[in-house]
């Protein structure tokens, strides 16, 4: 049976650390909870059912908040590249033709 109060506990956990946009934080909470993450099933109950919803929308908006940063410093890694590319490629004005 799932703890409701647990599940409450750990949404308002995970609310807080999307909304400090705490990247650390969030990759630490879904590492160390994974497995009760996985565990969680729908219920009978609409109150357990409406909780593990306000859960998942939270997880929702943690895992876009990781996408987004990992997009971003894909780009900045690209970009990075480009430039040290065209460094290399740059002879300068005494080797020009």
């Amino acid at each position: 049976m799932l703890d409701k109060a647990y599940l409450v506990e750990l949404t308002d956990e995970l609310e807080a650390s999307v909304q400090r946009q705490d990247v650390d934080s969030i990759l630490q909470f879904c590492e160390k909870h994974d497995e009760f993450i996985r565990s969680i099933q729908p219920s009978n109950d609409a109150g357990v059912n409406q909780t593990i919803k306000g859960f998942a929308q939270a997880h929702q908006r943690a895992l876009e908040l990781i996408e987004n940063l990992h997009t971003a410093m894909q780009n900045e890694l690209f970009k990075t590249t480009k430039t040290r590319q065209g460094v290399i490629q740059y002879k300068g004005v005494k080797h020009a033709k």
